[in-house]
């Protein structure tokens, strides 16, 4: 069993003050096998706006961070409409469901559908599970972008993706330019060397969270 496949061990990481949202989860051994996550919880009716991005270094500890941390956040969050904050209720997949499903969220079986569906990615080969967690992706972030409540999880394999999304998904380069404050020249330039540079490579993720920020 994959080690990552286990609520207990993001319970442990989180003991240890391991920072799972905004930074690298381990030393990359190699800058090829960066990948780049970006998860947000915006919520209009409670003035939450949570954005963050963060470097994981497989497919199978990239599986664990969103089955049994982001999804367990979100839902949570979702479920209990008091809450002003957001809670990690680190748990096993069997009772987040069973926490979900004793709820009064019309949104019960889109919420047990992709838990249960992520579970099924840990036996795949690690290409394979890769692809199928962008699939994953795809169909979560339409359905969850609502007009006011919106969950997203972007996931880029090198950071060329990540410039690429920026400037696909703003109409006027201007505009993108403006909001990070590079342009697109520099953003590409700091794309190419990220693989070389290390200090690129270990700052990398900070210069996502401060500048490029919320792509939902």
């Amino acid at each position: 069993m994959c080690k990552y496949n286990n609520h207990n061990y993001w319970e442990g990481a989180l003991l240890k003050k391991k920072d799972l949202w905004t930074n690298y989860f381990t030393d990359l051994n190699c800058a090829q096998d960066a990948i780049f996550i970006n998860t947000a919880v915006i919520d209009y009716s409670r003035d939450t706006v949570d954005n963050n991005w963060a470097c994981y270094p497989d497919a199978k500890s990239l599986l664990g961070f969103i089955q049994y941390v982001y999804l367990p956040v979100a839902f949570f969050y979702t479920i209990n409409k008091e809450n002003q904050d957001l809670y990690i209720p680190i748990c096993s997949s069997h009772a987040l469901i069973e926490s979900i499903t004793e709820s009064d969220s019309p949104y019960i079986d889109s919420m047990k559908n992709a838990i249960e569906e992520l579970n099924t990615y840990w036996d795949l080969e690690n290409s394979l599970c890769m692809k199928k967690i962008k699939e994953f992706c795809t169909g979560f972030n339409a359905f969850w972008n609502k007009d006011s409540y919106i969950l997203h999880i972007g996931v880029f394999e090198s950071t060329f993706e990540i410039a690429k999304y920026l400037v696909s998904t703003r109409e006027f380069t201007e505009v993108l330019e403006e909001d990070i404050g590079l342009t697109v020249q520099q953003l590409y330039n700091m794309c190419a060397i990220f693989y070389t540079d290390t200090f690129i490579q270990k700052t990398f993720v900070k210069i996502l969270n401060n500048k490029i920020g919320c792509i939902v």
